[in-house]
């Protein structure tokens, strides 16, 4: 069966030396052996395990969890579970960062009203872009008030023309 040095195995999963030393610290990677001179050296099963650490380093899991899910007895449940948090995880980052964007588009947009741009203007595009998001806010909350009431209104109106009341 071959042995593989820490720099054998960070070459094969394209991660610095340090990472793997970094994973045998945390105990999610230990050596199966370690040679006369002390260097470590690690089978098969342990290339095997550092691919599956870098995959799911890759998916964003954390060092914690990836070792919770591996030292784990019922790791069926731990991953499920695990997905699932940083599926949510995601979609907040998503959401955080598709917020961000919408608001340096707006910034962009309102700075072409601008002649002069000053340190003050972007204060002004603030305010700009929050009046705007309230006004928004506003909009909605008239057409979903003004909706059911314009249903209710008609419907009083058909009903006094067909009973002519």
């Amino acid at each position: 069966m071959s042995k593989y040095t820490t720099g054998e195995m960070a070459k094969y999963c394209n991660v610095s030396v340090r990472t793997v030393q970094y994973y045998d610290t945390r105990g999610i990677l230990t050596p199966s052996e370690l040679s006369e001179g002390g260097r470590r050296l690690y089978s098969e099963n342990e290339l095997k395990r550092l691919k599956i650490i870098c995959f799911l380093r890759n998916a964003g899991l954390s060092i914690n969890s990836i070792g919770e899910l591996l030292n784990g007895e019922n790791p069926e449940n731990v991953i499920s579970i695990l997905l699932d948090q940083q599926n949510q995880l995601l979609k907040e980052e998503i959401n955080a960062r598709q917020n961000q964007l919408a608001i340096i588009e707006g910034i962009k947009r309102e700075l072409k009203n601008f002649e002069h741009f000053s340190v003050e203007s972007i204060g002004d595009i603030a305010y700009t872009m929050e009046n705007k998001k309230k006004l928004h806010q506003l909009h909605l909350m008239i057409l979903f008030t003004a909706i059911p009431i314009s249903i209710v209104q008609w419907g009083f109106i058909i009903f006094g023309l067909f009973t002519q009341i």
